[in-house]
């Protein structure tokens, strides 16, 4: 985990309750242990559930893990792209995609239980990911930030129902390639 880490500027960690699949329910923790293998990551959420939480308690935990972390905690409350870098996206995309439908099943679940609906079932499966290879990630990844402004871009490590091995491709071609370029990119 921390090989890839290094290429990273940002990790940003899920937060689920009371699913049954591995989301990470409790992040800082976690965090904390990748802090301790690491020297310039910085660490966030993807999301905060902030009804799940205390709001003492979690204005405690991210302190605690800020000053473990020498200050490279980031509270994240919103949800900003994914990214699969693939020279083969008839290959790669299904696995992904798939993914994608069972969160958003899960999503359903939890919308129904709640008794606040979910949109109307008939709606496609919003396509939040930029998929191809090295060039065709730089080049959405630079339109998406010159339109909107970005500054930190998020993007699902491992999709849920994936191991992590699935993604480690194109984890290091995000990191090792598609990164790069777009700093050099958005620097120029």
């Amino acid at each position: 985990m921390s090989r890839v880490a290094e290429g990273a500027d940002l990790v940003w960690f899920t937060e689920h309750h009371f699913v049954d699949d591995g989301y990470l329910p409790s992040w800082t923790p976690v965090a904390g242990a990748m802090a301790s293998v690491t020297e310039r990551v910085r660490f966030g959420t993807d999301i905060c559930l902030l009804p799940f939480n205390h709001p003492v308690r979690l204005a405690e935990d991210l302190a605690v893990l800020d000053n473990l972390s020498g200050g490279r905690v980031e509270l994240g409350v919103g949800i900003i792209l994914s990214v699969l870098v693939t020279d083969d996206r008839s290959t790669d995309w299904p696995l992904v995609r798939a993914a994608e439908k069972y969160r958003m099943a899960l999503y359903q679940r939890f919308f129904d239980e709640s008794g606040e609906g979910f949109g109307d079932p008939a709606d496609a499966i919003p396509q939040t990911w930029i998929v191809g290879d090295v060039q065709h990630c730089v080049d959405e990844l630079k339109r998406f930030i010159d339109a909107f402004g970005i500054t930190d871009i998020v993007t699902m490590a491992v999709p849920p129902g994936l191991r992590a091995e699935q993604m480690s491709t194109s984890l290091e071609g995000l990191f090792k390639e598609v990164v790069p370029r777009v700093k050099a990119q958005m620097q120029a």
